[in-house]
Formats: structure tokens, C-alpha cells, sequence
């Protein structure tokens, strides 16, 4: 390992922070106690074809540019589809992106050739790894960042601002002539932190009670992953040898086993017709490593076989480590007068959306509570809810889920169909729509002399009467009201194709009576305005004229930008890029149907020529002409055949 790099205030490659900080403490302590801190480094640098953790949002984008170029570079100079797909998918797995999809070849090259799909998938493996290398170098634990590292906190929170700027930006008009930005329709949805909170308790709300009619009770489970998932000891936050020894897993590693382990445990309860319903929710570690909290709801006589089932699978991998039987899983029962299922749940559901009212964030780690508190990181003060949310986005990794009860698709499809649409529909379809109809009403009232608006909600939705009109929580996808759909032809970026669109709601026993939602045909107003950067999109910048009013929109403080243009200029000048042309697909497909026929006038030709070959074989035979059965060796040489029987000749006929 090379001592050059630590002879600057941070460590090459590394973010500042990070940098700093490694560097201080192997001042501190010494390298030679933080011997696998300087392996993950050396393995950092080795990794030479990736972009560096510390890079920019423009080094991003010339890496995603660069990768489109070698693409066009593999239409160019590869003849056949295959070929050219085969070399797109080795040059993903090169870059660590998951290859294009696609049904067709054409659809996988135009986006491989695509800079802003490279660009998606080099930021979001970028940002996994380093997220990964921080949990490996110790940056992520309740003692440094918890949930996710500080850098990952704050390029995540950085990120969701452009995004948020460039919804902003896009103004959709529909064809009543009304505009709205696109930010204010995503409001409208369960984008919104507040909807998405409310519709989840909404939900849970009307599982606890449909469970008390049917006297079903309820069970709250937590089940986390085996030690060597984890990254750091919860004790005193030192590294956690069995996870080196596992080979570091990620935290989207740690989420499969656990998807593997409901997986068993639902065919488990299949097979024994346990019949469970309610919610899982995914939430990190002060490490980043997942676990679940299962709210189910059960019959009372199927109450401990499920907890059976459960401490079973839940125990079957490392069962026997030390602290396993503790916190490996743990089932809470839900008695009455103890408050209700809902009230226990909201702390899990508000902690992972938005933190709204929840007080003090605690964490519960191997018998010890934490309270985890609002973090400064630079200028920026980040919440525990929204770590858990960055945590989340960049791993991407389903935080809740419903399991078993009727799909929540036409709950939400029924909010579009209006009343006068279903006036003589079945009685299923009219109890299904008024139980998702929540009535709202704003009130004015004037407060010190001011106006003030108030919104009151006159009737809420009830998810337990959807359930009933669906006929029952365990009916699954033999729900009575289904998703209507109408196929249509999508003219998307990459391929033309045909997709079902939802167009309303029908009942199963009448599938052809369609009740049709309000839906609105949307197109942008305008050339979208882009999040602005200083740095142009390519290397070559033709608006050089200096405007006197110029302000500056970048993310980036002055240092950073100055200091970026220097590895962005060495950059440059390492990686010349070479100047393309778009690539005339007509040629190829021409280039590639005259190869096929070359080949196939050649196959027949060689074909002819191996059966007239035959015809003379035989007749040299029946005719004992060895002459001629010497002229056929050396005919069937030529044509690089090897026909069966062969020609056998000794050395006295030569």
C-alpha cells in the first residue's frame, strides 16, 4: 500500500468527511490496528474502472456518457444482434448496472445507447457501494451516522432536492385546458408523506376491525437476521468479526434471506391452513441491517402453532449463537385493555415515513435503548425519519406490505369512478366505493382578525367495509370487484408496445360491465426546464458568452467546483473521448441481411457440392473405378468434409 495517498489533509478517493476522519484516527490509533480498514481502502483503489466514492454529479455523468459512447462502439464494429446484446450485458456487469431490459434486441440496444439510462443505473450503483464501503469502514452505526453513513444521508437529501426542482420545473396541462406542476400532482399521491401515513393506519385500522368481528387476535412478531449480517456490534460499536468472516454482506443481502425465511414460513402455514393476515414493515439497524415487525391477525386456535412456525424458521439458520434466543425473534400478543393493534403499530409506520409527533426516535439493540436525535451534517439538519427513508431509497428495499386481505388496487381505483357511474351497479361494487370515499370539508373561520382555513373530515374511509364488500380478509385475489383494464398502444422511449391500462372497476360475475374512472390525458407544457449545472453536458461548451446576471444553481460550494474541474480536466486528458456519429441502424440491418444471405448461398452451394460428391462415390463403388475413388479423397478434403461411411483406400490402392 502506498503512503502517498495519505499525505494530503483526507485519503484520494475517499469523500472529505470520510477521508478526514479515517485519517485522524489512523494518526490516532495507528494502522496497524485498523489493518481491514486498509484492506477495504486498498480494494477502493483497485476498483480503478468504477467512479471514486468522492466523485461528482458531472463525473457521473461521464461515466454514463462514456459507457453510452462504447455501446454505439459495439453497433459499430459487431455484425450480428447477439453478438452486439452479449457485449452490452459483459459491459453492465463491468459497470456493476443491471443489463437493459427488453423483449427484443432493438429495445435493449437503444437503451443501452442511451446516456440517461446509463446514468440511472451508475447512480444507483454508485450510491450502493458507497454506502456499502462506509458500513465496511465503519461510518454507519448509532455512534457515527445511524441507519445509513452521513455522506449518504446528505448526497440522498441533495438528490431529492434536484428532484423536487425538476418536478417543480414541468408544468402538464390535461384537455380541460387545466395546468398544474408536476411536483403538485405527485402531492396528490402516496408520494406524499402525509397521504401515504394516513392510508397505511387507514388500512391497519380496518385489519384490527374486521379481526374483532370475526374474534381473530392479534400477534406482533420481530424477526431479525443472524449476527453475521450485521456490520457493528450493538454493544460497543466495534466491528463485528462474524460479518468480516461472511464476506460483508450488504443490507439487500441480509433483506433476501429474510424474504426467504417469510417465504417458508407462509408455505409452512399453507400446509398446515393457517390462514394469517396483516402488515410487515421493514426497518434498519443502527447498522443498516434489516429487520421485520409483523403485525398478524390469526384465529385464536391457530394462535401458538403460528408462533411455532414462526420461532422455527425464524431460528433454523445460526439458531444457536449466542443472544439468538433473545433477539432473533420476538412475539408480543395484542390482549385487550392493553390499547389497540393500530396504537401499536402507528410508532413503526410514523418512524419510517415522515417522524410526524413521534417524540423521541428510540432504537432497541441487543437489550439497550438508544434515542437516535436530529443530526447536523454540513448545513444540513437531517432527521432519524428521514435516514430511515434515505436508508430505504438507497437500497431500495420495500419498507411496507400487506399480506393476505383484498388488493389495495381497487380500493384506490374506486376513488377515481364517480358517484352517478355506479348508480346501478351491484350491491358489492356501490358498498366497495362508499367505503373508499373519504368526504373532506374547509371551514373558515376568522382568528384575530385573520382568515383561517380548516379542513374537517365529515366521513372517513373504512377499509374493514372494503374488506367485507370484497368478502372478507382472507379472500386475496378472488376479491368481488376487480381492476378493469383497456389495452393500449405506448409509444415509450425505447418500443413501441401494447400494455393494460386501468380504465375503472367491474364486478367478477359480470366482467363486460365496466364502471369507468376519471382519468385525464396529460401532456407537458413547454421544454421542461432542467436541474442547472455549471459544468456543460459535454466536453465542448458553445454558449461562451458571459451573462453579468449569471446564478449559479450548482449544489456545489466554489472549492468543490474548482477542485472538481481539476480531476474532471485530468480526467479528460487520460480518457480522450473519440468523436461519434449516431449510428445508421438501416446499415446494419442491411449489413446484417446480406450476411445471411451470403451464408445461406453458401450453405447451398456446399450442399450441392457434398451431394454431387455422393452421387460420384457411389458410382465409383458399383463401378470399382479406382481412379475415381482417388479423386475423391482429395474432393472431399477440399470441401473440409467428413462424410460416413469414410472412404476407405489401403496403401496398395494408393
Amino acid at each position: 500500500m502506498s503512503y502517498r495517498f495519505y499525505s494530503s489533509e483526507a485519503i484520494t478517493g475517499l469523500p472529505k468527511r470520510m477521508g478526514r476522519a479515517l485519517r485522524a484516527l489512523f494518526e490516532r490509533d495507528g494502522m496497524d490496528k485498523h489493518e481491514h480498514k486498509i484492506d477495504v481502502i486498498d480494494e477502493i483503489w483497485s476498483d480503478d474502472h468504477l467512479p471514486p466514492l468522492d466523485a461528482s454529479d458531472e463525473a457521473l455523468y461521464r461515466a454514463a456518457d462514456t459507457a453510452a459512447r462504447e455501446c454505439y462502439q459495439f453497433c459499430a464494429e459487431l455484425q450480428s444482434l447477439d453478438a452486439i446484446v452479449s457485449a452490452i450485458r459483459n459491459h453492465c456487469d463491468h459497470h456493476g448496472v443491471a443489463a437493459p431490459a427488453g423483449e427484443e434486441e432493438s429495445e435493449i440496444i437503444r437503451r443501452a445507447v442511451d446516456k440517461v439510462w446509463w446514468l440511472r443505473g451508475i447512480r444507483k450503483a454508485h450510491a450502493r457501494r458507497c454506502e456499502h464501503m462506509a458500513i465496511r469502514l465503519g461510518f454507519t452505526h448509532f455512534k457515527a451516522g445511524a441507519y445509513v453513513s452521513n455522506e449518504t444521508a446528505f448526497r440522498q437529501l441533495r438528490r431529492n432536492k434536484q428532484n423536487a426542482k425538476l418536478l417543480a420545473s414541468i408544468e402538464l396541462q390535461n384537455e380541460n385546458g387545466q395546468v398544474y406542476s408536476l411536483e403538485a400532482l405527485a402531492a396528490l399521491g402516496t408520494a406524499n408523506k402525509s397521504i401515504r401515513r394516513d392510508e397505511l393506519m387507514t388500512r391497519i385500522r380496518g385489519f384490527e376491525e374486521i379481526a374483532f368481528d370475526l374474534g381473530h387476535v392479534g400477534i406482533f412478531a420481530t424477526i431479525t437476521a443472524p449476527s453475521k449480517y450485521h456490520a457493528v456490534l450493538s454493544k460497543n460499536g466495534e466491528p463485528n468479526p462474524k460479518y468480516m468472516a461472511f464476506g460483508e454482506p450488504t443490507p439487500r443481502d441480509a433483506q433476501v434471506y429474510l424474504c426467504d425465511v417469510w417465504k417458508r414460513i407462509r408455505s409452512k402455514l399453507h400446509r398446515d391452513g393457517i390462514q394469517a393476515y396483516g402488515f410487515r414493515i421493514a426497518e434498519p439497524h443502527h447498522d443498516g441491517c434489516p429487520h421485520w415487525h409483523m403485525l398478524m391477525f390469526v384465529p385464536p386456535e391457530h394462535l401458538k402453532r403460528y408462533e411455532t412456525v414462526i420461532t422455527a424458521y425464524a431460528m433454523a439458520e445460526d439458531g444457536d449463537e449466542r443472544g439468538a434466543d433473545k433477539n432473533r425473534v420476538k412475539l408480543v400478543r395484542m390482549e385487550a385493555g392493553k390499547g389497540t393493534a393500530a396504537g401499536y403499530i402507528i410508532k413503526y409506520i410514523v418512524k419510517n415515513v415522515d417522524g410526524k409527533n413521534l417524540g423521541d426516535h428510540h432504537m432497541f439493540e441487543d437489550g439497550q435503548t438508544h434515542i437516535v436525535v436530529d443530526d447536523l451534517v454540513g448545513d444540513e439538519l437531517i432527521t432519524p425519519s428521514q435516514r430511515v427513508c434515505y436508508w430505504a431509497q438507497t437500497w431500495g428495499i420495500r419498507q411496507f406490505q400487506q399480506v393476505g386481505g383484498a388488493p389495495v388496487g381497487p380500493w384506490r381505483e374506486l376513488r377515481r369512478v364517480k358517484s352517478e357511474t355506479i348508480h346501478n351497479a351491484p350491491e358489492a361494487v356501490k358498498a366497495a366505493w362508499n367505503a373508499a370515499q373519504s368526504i373532506k370539508a374547509t371551514e373558515i373561520n376568522v382568528v384575530d382578525g385573520k382568515r383561517v382555513k380548516t379542513v374537517k373530515t365529515i366521513k372517513q374511509a373504512s377499509y374493514r367495509d372494503y374488506l367485507l364488500a370484497q368478502g372478507g380478509p382472507l379472500v386475496g385475489r378472488k376479491g368481488l370487484v376487480k381492476i378493469a383494464t383497456r389495452t393500449t398502444v405506448v409509444e415509450g422511449k425505447y418500443a413501441i408496445y401494447e400494455t393494460d391500462k386501468p380504465c375503472g372497476i367491474y364486478h367478477v360475475w359480470n366482467p363486460h360491465a365496466v364502471y369507468e374512472s376519471v382519468r385525464y390525458q396529460w401532456t407537458v407544457v413547454g421544454a421542461a426546464k432542467a436541474v442547472a449545472f455549471d459544468f456543460p453536458w459535454t466536453g465542448v461548451n458553445n454558449c461562451t458568452k458571459k451573462s453579468k446576471k449569471k446564478i449559479s444553481t450548482s449544489v456545489l460550494s466554489p472549492e468543490e467546483i474548482a477542485a472538481t474541474a481539476v480531476r474532471l480536466a485530468a480526467f479528460i486528458e487520460k480518457n480522450p473521448q473519440q468523436t461519434y456519429h449516431p449510428t445508421d441502424w438501416s446499415a446494419i440491418d442491411k449489413k446484417s441481411k446480406d450476411l445471411e444471405r451470403e451464408t445461406d448461398k453458401f450453405a447451398t452451394a456446399m450442399n450441392a457440392r457434398c451431394e454431387d460428391t455422393r452421387r460420384q462415390e457411389v458410382a465409383a463403388y458399383e463401378n470399382n473405378d479406382m481412379a475415381a475413388r482417388k479423386r475423391l479423397v482429395t474432393g472431399w478434403a477440399d470441401l473440409g468434409a467428413c462424410p460416413y461411411p469414410r472412404i476407405f483406400i489401403t496403401e496398395s490402392d494408393l
